[in-house]
């Protein structure tokens, strides 16, 4: 035996000689490689040719080749001058093969594997695998397989290489068969079930797995579980203990949760101590909503805690810290709290940096900050800042990190991260829709052209009885202080005689081009102005109804022909957003006045006015309730006697109430060839309630959403319909009937025309952009009105 093996055999013993003198190394010398080429292992080692070598080089050299991961054994020899190194090469993995997966699929599996090293061609390292199905387990495990069985077998093969065949026995799932609490006195064990995410089975559970048992969901619900109770007065409350238990066949468990819920309190004082600053006490106190003598509630506590800790942070103090001091009293089951307020050093804001925007120039997010660098730290300014980036649309994730500088107390550097949206779409497009039949669509839009924030659109699309083609162009911030600048050139033909179901006998066709200017008036307010010139052209035909011939007599001196002109038309317009989200608003609402008018100088002159908001309410996590209302009047001045009635507001399907035709509310009547038409009205008004909520078992809530809804809406003219004008007749060639009964008049006013419904909705933020499904119900119809309920939008997200 060498001296060398010596000594390391006796070091195992606990024993040692004393160390070999240090030499200088004239030669190093490796063998048992295969595969790896020396210079490989020669830039592992710690030591070359010419260094000094002793015994704390030598466990140098075993530690370093060792960590490379290419070698199962490595043994450090010395002869004379000379250091020989003898290593046993890992084999590589010839191949890997998964059989027996099913809820977790065999190429998922092999992917997962492959992350881990096991990939083919890779060093094979049987820690390695060890660990990778150790994980594999507990993922299964985390899915209700208990009794899952996975074998690995590894078979060795030649030129040092080997297969890795993992066979799996998922075996039954585990299910959760009963959940029981001892010691809830003042809550049963439905209640408290209720509040948790995993269940001993109902309904949905196919769905859900909810009764699967997994162990950070169960972490989960007793944390919600102690919520539960310190949100309805019970201070006091612990969880005991909690058991899990598995049957020998690991097909069912019961868990049973222990539980000392103390008595209830009520709230008593709550006094803020410590230096505030230059921010007054009295405004921190009203930041707390919680009042003596109510039953204590800790999210409460948790609200005033953010809001206080918000408002110091508004004032530059970015780490003050608020420590709490609950002082129960069990005489009169009241809690008084201390809140000593610790400020720290104001804080001002050095650099902010953005990263992210990869396509999107910096200047253009830059604009939408209102935290400015060399300013001090604002709370309030982040949260807005955030809110505006995100409003822009072509973002996700908008998140700011305060980063203190060495040195530097009283400065920090703002990260800003952020995650980029695709802003542009190609549309090729073929559908089919009741009543036009098949439409073609083409378009092509970028929301933010190159990296600018601009916009430009530009689309064409045809059906059976509509041509439309635009180019649009947006400058959102045309100049430095926001104001916006937009162009636009359009075209549309509408004949509605082509419909398959109802003829109106009347052609448009209009030619115009555009100017918008946005002007922000406020950080939520924006007023918007707006010219355009039009040349429009209007063709009835035989079989006209009364209004459109009495229009073409007003106008061309015959009840038919052609009549064209040039339309100039305004608008002006007043606009607030103060919700959360461009995609998906929480909180907040948007509100909205605007009015159009064909000026003087027009061929027709009238106006409309229309109001409308949508208020965004959050009544918990995952739930927004969303109520909503429109209301638009219209007339003719001048020269023009009324609306013109290709101009008329028209209610129906998505926007207005869903489950009826789109533009069929209102009054309707027949023409001479007995077609039913629907007039519209110079009138309208919609209200709208709707529940958003994610869409169950859809990891990605931001992409689905479903809701209930429930509409109500109107369009009338307030004219009377009677049995001595032409349009309320249908002549069949038999009966002459009223379309409101024979004999009877019919005055079109909001009750009148007053239509309800309610449905169900999902709305999905797709590649091509949002679309949003919807099946109606109609609560309110009579047999004149056209119904369909399930209608489809692309393009809107409520």
């Amino acid at each position: 035996m060498k001296l060398k093996q010596l000594a390391s055999a006796l070091m195992v013993m606990g024993l040692s000689l004393p160390a070999l003198a240090d030499f200088t190394i004239q030669d190093i010398r490796v063998e048992g490689l295969q595969r790896t080429e020396p210079s490989t292992v020669f830039s592992y080692l710690p030591v070359k040719v010419g260094d000094n070598f002793n015994d704390s080089r030598s466990q140098e050299i075993i530690k370093n080749l060792y960590a490379t991961g290419f070698f199962d054994d490595v043994r450090v020899e010395t002869l004379g001058n000379q250091v020989l190194l003898t290593v046993v090469e890992r084999p590589t993995v010839s191949s890997l093969n998964i059989t027996g997966g099913k809820i977790l699929q065999n190429d998922a599996i092999k992917k997962n594997l492959e992350a881990f090293g096991l990939a083919q061609s890779q060093y094979f390292n049987q820690a390695t695998l060890n660990q990778a199905v150790a994980g594999l387990r507990e993922e299964y495990i985390s899915r209700g397989k208990q009794s899952v069985e996975i074998t690995p077998t590894v078979t060795k093969l030649a030129r040092n290489r080997v297969a890795i065949d993992v066979a799996i026995e998922e075996g039954p799932s585990t299910k959760i068969t009963d959940i029981e609490f001892d010691g809830n006195q003042h809550y049963s064990d439905r209640r408290l079930k209720k509040q948790m995410t995993l269940s001993d089975g109902g309904m949905f559970t196919w769905l859900t797995r909810s009764n699967q048992f997994n162990e950070q969901k169960f972490a989960q619900d007793m944390q919600r579980i102690n919520e539960f109770y310190q949100n309805n007065g019970y201070f006091n409350f612990r969880i005991l203990d909690t058991d899990v238990q598995t049957n020998e066949d690991k097909t069912k468990q019961t868990i049973k949760v222990a539980v000392d819920e103390g008595d209830r309190f009520r709230w008593g004082k709550v006094t803020i101590e410590g230096d505030t600053r230059e921010v007054p006490k009295e405004d921190l106190y009203k930041l707390l909503k919680m009042k003596e003598g109510k039953w204590y509630e800790r999210s409460q506590m948790l609200t005033a805690l953010e809001a206080v800790q918000n408002r110091m942070g508004s004032a530059g103090y970015a780490f003050s810290e608020i420590n709490v001091q609950p002082m129960p009293n069990p005489e009169t089951k009241t809690v008084d709290f201390a809140l000593h307020v610790e400020p720290g050093r104001k804080v001002y804001v050095n650099e902010i940096n953005i990263t992210g925007n990869n396509k999107t120039r910096d200047e253009v997010v830059r604009r939408e900050l209102r935290q400015m660098e060399a300013a001090p730290y604002d709370i309030s300014k982040l949260q807005r800042s955030k809110e505006r980036v995100e409003l822009l649309g072509y973002f996700d994730n908008v998140q700011f990190d305060a980063k203190p500088i060495p040195g530097t107390p009283d400065q920090v550097n703002l990260d800003m991260s952020l995650s980029e949206r695709s802003t542009g779409s190609i549309d090729l497009s073929a559908g089919w829709v009741q009543d036009t039949g098949i439409v073609v669509a083409a378009g092509v839009a970028q929301d933010n052209l190159f990296g600018t924030g601009k916009s430009v659109s530009a689309r064409v699309s045809r059906s059976k009885t509509t041509l439309n083609g635009s180019l649009s162009f947006t400058d959102p911030y045309f100049t430095p202080d926001g104001v916006s600048l937009g162009y636009d050139i359009y075209g549309r033909k509408y004949d509605p005689r082509k419909a398959s179901s109802s003829s109106r006998q009347y052609k448009t066709q209009t030619i115009g081009a555009g100017l918008r200017m946005g002007v922000p008036i406020t950080e939520y307010d924006r007023v918007n102005f707006g010219l355009a010139a039009e040349h429009m052209t209007v063709n009835t035909y035989a079989s006209a109804p009364k209004r459109y011939r009495e229009f073409m007599e007003d106008h061309t001196g015959s009840q038919y022909g052609k009549w064209s002109g040039m339309l100039y038309k305004g608008t002006i317009g007043w606009g607030r957003n103060k919700t959360d989200s461009a995609l998906w608003p929480t909180r907040g609402y948007i509100a909205g006045v605007n009015g159009e008018i064909a000026l003087p100088g027009s061929e027709l002159k009238y106006y409309t006015l229309t109001h409308n908001q949508r208020w965004f309410f959050p009544l918990s996590k995952n739930f927004t309730l969303m109520l909503g209302g429109e209301v638009g009047y219209g007339n003719g001045y001048g020269s023009t006697k009324e609306m013109p009635f290709f101009e008329n507001f028209y209610g129906g399907g998505l926007g207005s109430v869903r489950g009826y035709e789109s533009g069929t509310l209102g009054p309707k009547v027949y023409d001479e060839e007995g077609s039913r038409i629907s007039y519209g009205g110079n009138k309208k008004a919609n209200v709208s309630a709707e529940l958003m909520f994610p869409m169950p078992g859809i990891k990605d809530s931001r992409s689905v959403r479903l809701s209930l809804f429930a509409d109500a809406g109107s369009v009338w003219d307030g004219k009377t319909y009677d049995n001595n004008s032409s349009d309320t007749y249908r002549n069949d060639g038999q009966t002459i009937q009223n379309v409101y009964g024979l004999g009877k008049t019919h005055k079109s006013t909001f009750k009148e025309e007053l239509r309800y419904s309610a449905g169900a909705a999902v709305t999905w933020l797709s590649p091509v952009g949002p679309m949003k499904f919807s099946y109606a119900y109609p609560l309110k119809k009579k047999p004149t009105d056209e119904i369909q309920r399930f209608q489809f939008q692309l393009g809107t997200t409520f």
